[in-house]
C-alpha cells in the first residue's frame, strides 16, 4: 500500500499509548535469562536477538519469590539460610526412602546428613552438575523422587539444592561470627564521621550511612555480602541526577557500613527558595499516607527514610551528636531495605523526579519525538533510529524500538518501545512501518552519569507504577507483577538489549510485505537504518552503561544482577537469627523477647520456625517501639 504523506505523525501522540503494556522486559527474567532472546523462528530474516549487551543479568536460579507476595519458595543467598532450606527439601521429598530408619534404598539412609553426602561422594562440593543428588533430582528421564510420587520438589527446591552444592557444601560456616551491637555499629559510624579526612565540616550535613551489619550478625560471610555491596553502589548511582558516578565508601574493616554524600547524587535541595521534595503519591509500603498533609522533605534522604518501613531513629549519646551534626534523625539506613523500597515505583519515580506524564518528561529533556521522526524521514541526519521485528519473546506480537538523542547531550539516549496486542490491520508494522497503531511501550533513558532510568505509561502518557497483570507478568515475582524500576533493572542488567531490524532488512531484499512507492521507501530507509548501523547505536549505549558500572565498581560479567538478586532475597522467609539481627538483637535475646511482640511473629521461636517477610515488615516498626530499641513511625507521636 502507498502511505498518505505524513499520516504517521499521529504515531507518538500523547493519546496513542494504549493500556496494553507488552513491555520490553515482559518476558525478561532477571533470574534465568538463557531463554530471553528474540529469534525469528522461521529463519527468514534472522529476526531480533535481544541478548542484553553480551552479559544479561541473572540471579542464577529460577526464583519466584518477590515483593508483596508469599515468597517462601525463593532461593536464599547465604549459606546459613540455604542449609536449612536444603534440609527441608530433602526431608520433605527424599527422607521417606533415604532417611534414617528408612528402607535405605540405593544404600542411602543418610540423606539428612549433609556431611555424609559429601563424604560418600553423593555431593561434590562446588559442582552441582557432577553431584549425584542434584543430577537425580534434576533429571528429566529418571528423576528422584520418581514421577509416580505425588510429593515432588519444586524448581526452586532443586535450585536451592544446586545453590547449596555450588556455594556452601564443604565450606566453613560463618555462623559463629561475633555479634556486632547497634551501639558498636553507631560507634563505627561516629568514628568515621569525626575522624575521616573525607568528611569535612562542610560535608557533615550531607553525610549519610548504609549498614549491612545485620547480614553479618545473621551469619552471612563477607563474600555473600558482596552482591549487596554491589547492589547498593549500582542503585544509588541509578537514582542520581548528577554527572559523576560515585561509589559508596566502606568505613569499617569488615566493609559492613558505607558512607555517601547525598550531594553526589543530587539528593540535596538545590532549588531556588529551597522548596524541598514532595511525594507525588503514597509509596508501596504506606499506601494510606496523606501525602498532601506531609511537609516538604528538605532532601531526598528524608523522603526515602519516611517511606522505608525499616527506618529507625536510634537514641543515645553517640547518635544524638551525629543527628545534630548531620541534621537528620536518621544517620543510617538498613542497606537491603533501602534497595527493596527505593527500587519500587512510585518512590523510584520521586527520587529521580520523573514527572507524571511522558509528555512532560520529553518536554523536560527538550525532546520532540514527532519532529525528530519527521526530520529523520525527510533529511536523514542520523539523530533518530527505529527498528522493527516480527518475533519477540518480550512482546506478544511484533515490536518496534526507537532511539532519540538528547538535544544538548549526544552521549545520552532516549529509547521508547512500541508494542502490539496483535498484528492485524494498522498494527501490522510491515505494512505500516511509518503509520502503525500501537498498544503500549516503555521508556528508557540515560541518566547524566551513564546509568539508565525507566518509565511505564498508559495510553494517555500517564506514568504507571506497575503493569497490568492481565497483560504482562514478571515470572520472577511471586505475585507476577511487573514493577517499574526493579523489573526493568533486572532485564536491562547490562544496559540496552540488542535487537535486529526486520523491516528495512526485508525491504532492501525486495521481500517486504507492503507495497510502497519510491518516496515512501526512502522515508523508511531514512528512519530504519541498516542492521549494522543500528547495532552501532546499541553498542554505544551499552558501552555507556558498562563504563558507568565499572566506575561504580560493579562487576559487569557476573551472572547475578545485584539489585534484583538483593530484592528477591530480601523477600525470602526469615528465621529467628535474621529477624533478631534486623532488630539489633542476638538470637537468644530475641527468643526471650518475642513473647512481647505480635502473635504473628511467634513462629520464629519454634524449631526451624520462620515468618514471611511481609509479616515481619508489617510488624517491624511496632516491634522496635515495643522493645524500646529506637523510634519509628509506629511509636506514639513519633512519626518520622
Amino acid at each position: 500500500m502507498s502511505l498518505r504523506p505524513h499520516s504517521h505523525l499521529r504515531l507518538v501522540s500523547g493519546a496513542a499509548l494504549a493500556t496494553v503494556i507488552n513491555l520490553s522486559f515482559a518476558a525478561c527474567s532477571p533470574v534465568v535469562l538463557s531463554e530471553d532472546t528474540d529469534t525469528d523462528t522461521d529463519g527468514a530474516t534472522g529476526g531480533a536477538s535481544e541478548t542484553g549487551g553480551g552479559s544479561e543479568g541473572s540471579t542464577g536460579a529460577d526464583t519466584e519469590g518477590g515483593g508483596g507476595g508469599d515468597s517462601s519458595d525463593g532461593v536464599p543467598l547465604a549459606c546459613i539460610d540455604l542449609e536449612p532450606r536444603v534440609l527441608n527439601v530433602l526431608e520433605t521429598n527424599c527422607a521417606k526412602c533415604h532417611g534414617a530408619g528408612s528402607a535405605a534404598q540405593a544404600g542411602i539412609d543418610y540423606i539428612l546428613n549433609l556431611d555424609a553426602l559429601i563424604e560418600n561422594g553423593k555431593v561434590k562440593s562446588g559442582n552441582s552438575a557432577e553431584s549425584r543428588i542434584f543430577a537425580r533430582m534434576d533429571s528429566a528421564d529418571a528423576p528422584m523422587p520418581p514421577l509416580s510420587e505425588m510429593q515432588r520438589p519444586s524448581e526452586n527446591d532443586i535450585a536451592s539444592v544446586a545453590a547449596w552444592i555450588d556455594q556452601c557444601a564443604g565450606v566453613q560456616s560463618c555462623s559463629d561470627q561475633p555479634f556486632i551491637s547497634t551501639n558498636e555499629m553507631l560507634a563505627r559510624i561516629s568514628s568515621d564521621f569525626n575522624t575521616s579526612p573525607d568528611v569535612s565540616p562542610n560535608s557533615q550535613p550531607f553525610t549519610r550511612y548504609f549498614s549491612f551489619v545485620h547480614l553479618y550478625n545473621a551469619g552471612y560471610c563477607t563474600e555473600e555480602i558482596d552482591i549487596y555491596r554491589n547492589a547498593l553502589s549500582k542503585l544509588v548511582n541509578s537514582l542520581s541526577n548528577q554527572t559523576k558516578v560515585v561509589a559508596p565508601v566502606a568505613v569499617d574493616a569488615d566493609k559492613l557500613i558505607y558512607r555517601i554524600d547525598i550531594r553526589n547524587y543530587g539528593w540535596d535541595d538545590q532549588s531556588e527558595g529551597k522548596q524541598g521534595f514532595r511525594l507525588s503519591e503514597p509509596s508501596f509500603y504506606f499506601p494510606n499516607d496523606d501525602i498532601a498533609a506531609k511537609p516538604a522533605f528538605r532532601d531526598v534522604w528524608e523522603m526515602i527514610a519516611d517511606q522505608d518501613p525499616y527506618t529507625v531513629e536510634y537514641e543515645g549519646d553517640v547518635v544524638e551528636k551525629l543527628k545534630i551534626d548531620m541534621n537528620t534523625k536518621f544517620p543510617v539506613l538498613q542497606g537491603d531495605a533501602f534497595i527493596d523500597s527505593s527500587s519500587r515505583s512510585p518512590l523510584y519515580y520521586d527520587i529521580l523526579a520523573i514527572p507524571d506524564t511522558r509528555q512532560q518528561l520529553e518536554k523536560n529533556f527538550k525532546i520532540d519525538l514527532l519532529n525528530d521522526i519527521l526530520t529523520e524521514e525527510e533529511d536523514n541526519p542520523n539523530k533518530t533510529a527505529r527498528a522493527g521485528f516480527k518475533k519477540s519473546d518480550v512482546s506478544m506480537s511484533a515490536r518496534v524500538i526507537e532511539r532519540h538523542e538528547f538535544p544538548e547531550a549526544s552521549n545520552r539516549a532516549y529509547w521508547i518501545s512500541f508494542d502490539f496486542q496483535d498484528n492485524f490491520n494498522q498494527k501490522n508494522i510491515f505494512e505500516h512501518p511509518l503509520d502503525f497503531d500501537f498498544d503500549g511501550g516503555e521508556i528508557i533513558f540515560n541518566l547524566q552519569n551513564g546509568f539508565q532510568a525507566y518509565m511505564l505509561v498508559d495510553k494517555f502518557g500517564k506514568r504507571l507504577n506497575v503493569a497490568p497483570t492481565e497483560i504482562v507478568q514478571d515470572k520472577n515475582q511471586e505475585d507476577r507483577i511487573v514493577r517499574n524500576g526493579i523489573s526493568c533493572m533486572g532485564c536491562h542488567s547490562s544496559g540496552m538489549i540488542t535487537a535486529q531490524d526486520d523491516i528495512r532488512y526485508q525491504i532492501d531484499l525486495g521481500e517486504g510485505q507492503g507495497t510502497f512507492d519510491v518516496p515512501t521507501i526512502e522515508r523508511i530507509q531514512n528512519l530504519y537504518p541498516r542492521r549494522e548501523e543500528f547495532k552501532n547505536d546499541l553498542d554505544n549505549d551499552i558501552a555507556t552503561f558498562t563504563t558507568a558500572m565499572n566506575k561504580a565498581g560493579v562487576p559487569t560479567e557476573s551472572k547475578d544482577e545485584p539489585i534484583v538478586t538483593t530484592f528477591l532475597a530480601f523477600d525470602v522467609d526469615i528465621k529467628l537469627r535474621r529477624a533478631a539481627a534486623e532488630l539489633g538483637l542476638t538470637p537468644d535475646d530475641a527468643s526471650q523477647l518475642i513473647a512481647k511482640l505480635s502473635p504473628d511473629l511467634r513462629d520464629l521461636t519454634k524449631v526451624d520456625g520462620s515468618t514471611e517477610r511481609e509479616t515481619f515488615t508489617a510488624n517491624f516498626a511496632q516491634s522496635i517501639c515495643t522493645l524500646k530499641l529506637g523510634i519509628t513511625r509506629a511509636c506514639p507521636k513519633n512519626t518520622p
